[in-house]
């Protein structure tokens, strides 16, 4: 079989992928390995950059009626007493400050729903791809034995890239640190503002977010344990780890978390794909495939802005690829235009690279700061970082 654009993955990052590319009139396939669209991390903070990229792929307003618009962003240290509140401007109805909650699955639906029927394949796992020299064809082949050749190959297959590694990129490293996340709905309504609340203890940080009048979104991060493997798989057990690290805070968040359906409830280790200024070259020589969200920068969740980078990328791709496909011949598809896509491609990850890095190298540094699991880390947390910073160094990087 053969496809002139095949997007590997079907996360945020894919279907944002495949929308961009639609949006220009570019027809491609996404490959999904899930038998549906998955629904693991259970939400989103959307902050100004994302909304800007879900506007431009015309899906902005399908999700803001249902999801509360954030007042303002509440730091506070268990260690000292001390809270500090940002308020985001006229209460968040700029589209500077504009931030919301979503559930991953609302996303995911908006994306799709734009998409032309048939363009998501589901059980379709990528175990390798590769490139024959004298072809200018990429042949994937699935887990089901199948094949299937691409001129163009994106992957958006996440933080275990079978597209990443085959393109010499380094493989995600563990940060150390897991997070827990879950889901809180109430039958009627809850009694939390409109803010997203961040609580930083010794080794610990809690945060709470509003997504509507009766969810509100709530995670916990700490050191990555041994235990962590044997309980990741169990909701109700996951929940106990969680309620035991809570066991000093306010009773409300207590309620939060047992107020989750323990199916999303969740434990994942937090990984990072940092690559050095020489590393972004890697995917020169690969001809016409490129990578983007996870696959490309895996990051902790410090900063909230994994997802929002997933969909600057979709939009930039999009933007590029379409100039570039006004001078290539899909039909007679040849060296030449492989060239072109190649060179497409360079200039995507050039543009990407010093936005990518700094976000990522600042998105580490903040959460081993906030953790403050030393001394040294509590000392500068509390009394350098916090009175400084507080929350506002979440909107200096929502700035897209």
């Amino acid at each position: 079989m053969e496809e002139d654009i095949v997007v590997v993955g079907g996360g945020v990052a894919g279907l944002a992928t495949a929308l961009a590319l639609h949006r220009v009139g570019l027809k491609s396939l996404v490959l999904e390995r899930a038998d549906a669209l998955r629904t693991a991390g259970a939400a989103f903070v959307m902050w100004p950059n994302a909304w800007k990229a879900l506007d431009s792929l015309g899906v902005g307003q399908a999700l803001r009626p249902r999801y509360s618009l954030l007042d303002g962003l509440r730091g506070c240290s268990n260690c000292t007493g001390v809270c500090k509140e940002v308020q985001l401007k006229q209460g968040g109805s700029s589209a500077r400050q504009e931030c919301r909650c979503i559930e991953r699955m609302a996303v995911l639906k908006a994306l799709a729903k734009e998409l032309p029927e048939g363009s998501v394949r589901f059980n379709s796992k990528i175990v390798c791809l590769y490139k024959n020299r004298v072809s200018p064809f990429t042949t994937l082949e699935l887990a089901d034995g199948t094949f299937l050749t691409a001129k163009i190959v994106i992957g958006c297959d996440g933080v275990y890239s079978v597209v990443a590694k085959w393109m010499g990129f380094p493989a995600a490293k563990s940060a150390g640190r897991v997070a827990i996340r879950g889901m809180a709905t109430y039958p009627y309504t809850h009694h939390f503002q409109k803010l997203m609340i961040q609580v930083w203890g010794r080794g610990v940080r809690t945060g709470f977010v509003t997504c509507t009048d009766t969810q509100v979104y709530w995670f916990i991060t700490r050191k990555s344990q041994l235990q962590d493997a044997e309980i990741c798989n169990d909701g109700e057990r996951v929940r106990g780890a969680a309620l035991e690290l809570v066991r000093d805070l306010p009773e409300y968040i207590t309620e939060a978390i047992n107020s989750s359906l323990v199916d999303n409830i969740n434990l994942a280790e937090l990984k990072v794909r940092w690559l050095w200024p020489w590393e972004w070259g890697r995917g020169k020589g690969r001809g016409s495939v490129a990578i983007a969200g996870d696959a490309l920068h895996q990051m902790t969740p410090n900063l909230g802005q994994g997802a929002c980078l997933a969909l600057e990328d979709a939009v930039l791709l999009g933007k590029l690829l379409g100039e570039a496909m006004k001078t290539v011949n899909m039909v007679d598809w040849g060296e030449p235009e492989v060239v072109n896509i190649e060179s497409c491609f360079n200039k995507y990850l050039n543009a990407r690279r010093r936005r990518v890095s700094a976000i990522i190298s600042a998105d580490f540094v903040t959460g081993i700061v906030q953790e403050g699991s030393s001394r040294l880390m509590h000392f500068l947390r509390d009394w350098i970082f916090f009175p400084f910073f507080s929350m506002s160094y979440l909107l200096y990087f929502s700035e897209s």
